[in-house]
């Protein structure tokens, strides 16, 4: 009598399944779906999409040898949300609130979700790496902590638990599933690949604001009017930023990589339209460190990107003696606000408050607190939110969380003491990328950043794990004879 798995085996190898899981699992699949991300978020086609996204998803986990593929939806579904349905103003749609279109969503995302839990099943057993996940003791303690948040607290209450449960599975969730079901070669050059695409989808979009939505008034940009369908100009430059890494490590990787280089520099332009000062301080770090690592690491680039790297110098001290008054303007714009007008120093004191009010295990992630001195976002389907990671694991989790949280950390450091060439440094900028950004805003907590932490956490453990792969190992943009990449 067959297997399950063997069932599948033989339903897989029949020459139209082979076809189709050739495509999902090559390097055409992402581009793609980025290419129908980015139309949806025109047209307001997203159950038409997100059903797209449930088949490849049930498709992968059935017959695919690599679930791989899966990676992209997790990374590049929520860019797909329009602006003709985003609840946030001008448009203020109550499309997602309607039963049946909530229910539509839920049936498909539990296909997606229980044929994930199907292909754990039958990979049970197989981890990636040698020995024990690394990572999955501090990420188990992390959850447990954002599952007890608030626990005794006279603020207590059900959303508390369940938005836990939501944070605590969009860490631990993703890095859980790869670490047991991923096969495949050069994960970094595919993780790369994907937060690439993501990063031109967000830059399409910013584009499509600044050109068609009216953001730009009086000769400069309205940050307040900086939105997108799933996200306000904070989220547009903190996502931008975070995935800077991703074509900067292509750029070390690829034939043609000044291109891509040249590319990562517009997308850093694009950071500083959206006028997000906490996205603008992150991604000038990450682009400035990996213009250093790309000047001294031996490529056969490395004397361009040595020249990038002055001509970028002599310009910006050309441009801020040239064009002062315009950057002087510029940056009057941007700072306006100023920090004591962001209210983040009080905030963040009252979060400390709130952590004295209830040290064991915090206040939970339910305290309001914009009427005084917060931010008040209209359709806003988050609780009130500290700004800083640390406060918010402080105040919302207490001890026990800042104790999960340095356990969890611990393991990271671990993972820094195994060698991973380039590979490493891309996840390692991506995950202080996405925790930088989150000491200053919400990124973290917002499921989707926490997914891309999770998936580069579990990329990064199985390829220091495996060994590392060759310099110029083939990524999914190498394959074949191209114009811009080596073969």
């Amino acid at each position: 009598m067959q297997t399950i798995a063997q069932k599948l085996n033989a339903a897989a190898a029949a020459p139209v399944m082979r076809n189709i899981a050739a495509f999902l699992d090559g390097r055409i699949f992402p581009a793609v779906y980025a290419a129908l991300a980015f139309l949806c978020s025109l047209t307001g086609l997203e159950l038409a999409f997100y059903a797209l996204t449930a088949a490849a998803v049930v498709f992968v986990c059935l017959f695919g040898k690599s679930t791989k593929p899966i990676a992209v939806p997790l990374v590049l579904v929520v860019y797909s949300t329009s602006w003709k349905h985003t609840p946030q103003p001008p448009e203020n749609s109550a499309f997602f609130l309607q039963p049946w279109v909530l229910g539509a969503i839920c049936a498909m995302a539990a296909a997606a979700v229980g044929a994930m839990l199907f292909r754990l099943f039958l990979c049970r057993g197989q981890n990636r790496g040698e020995g024990a996940p690394l990572l999955q003791g501090g990420l188990l303690a992390l959850c447990a902590a954002f599952l007890c948040n608030g626990l005794f607290s006279k603020e207590y209450i059900l959303k508390d638990f369940l938005f836990g449960l939501l944070i605590a599975a969009s860490f631990f969730a993703v890095y859980f599933f790869f670490t047991h079901t991923y096969r495949g070669k050069d994960a970094a050059g595919y993780f790369a690949y994907t937060l690439t695409l993501a990063a031109s989808v967000i830059f399409l979009q910013i584009l499509y604001a600044l050109a068609f939505r009216g953001v730009i008034e009086g000769g400069s940009i309205d940050k307040d009017l900086m939105i997108a369908g799933w996200g306000m100009s904070n989220n547009f430059g903190g996502m931008l930023a975070m995935f800077l890494p991703a074509p900067l490590y292509l750029a070390y990787r690829c034939k043609r990589g000044w291109l891509l280089y040249l590319y990562s520099l517009v997308l850093f332009a694009a950071v500083a339209c959206t006028l997000s000062r906490s996205a603008l301080l992150t991604g000038a770090v990450l682009f400035a460190a990996g213009t250093v690592v790309l000047a001294v690491a031996k490529s056969p680039r490395r004397t361009f990107f040595r020249i990038c790297a002055a001509a970028a110098v002599l310009c910006a001290a050309a441009a801020a003696f040239l064009f002062r008054e315009q950057i002087a303007a510029l940056l009057s714009v941007l700072f306006e606000r100023g920090w004591s007008d962001s209210n983040r120093f009080a905030i963040w004191k009252f979060g400390l408050d709130n952590f004295l009010s209830a040290p064991l295990f915090g206040t939970g992630f339910y305290i309001q607190f914009y009427g005084d001195f917060g931010f008040d976002i209209a359709n806003w389907v988050f609780p009130d939110m500290y700004h800083n990671i640390l406060v918010q694991v402080a105040a919302s989790c207490g001890m026990f969380g800042l104790l999960a949280y340095t356990f969890h950390l611990s393991g990271v450091c671990t993972l820094l003491t195994r060698k991973g060439g380039a590979a490493s440094l891309l996840y390692l900028a991506v995950f202080l990328g996405i925790s930088g950004a989150s000491l200053l805003d919400n990124h973290i907590f917002h499921v989707f950043p926490a997914l891309v932490y999770s998936l580069a956490l579990a990329l990064w453990e199985g390829d220091t794990a495996g060994g590392r792969l060759p310099l110029y190992a083939k990524s999914p943009l190498c394959k074949g004879r191209t114009i811009f990449f080596r073969r």
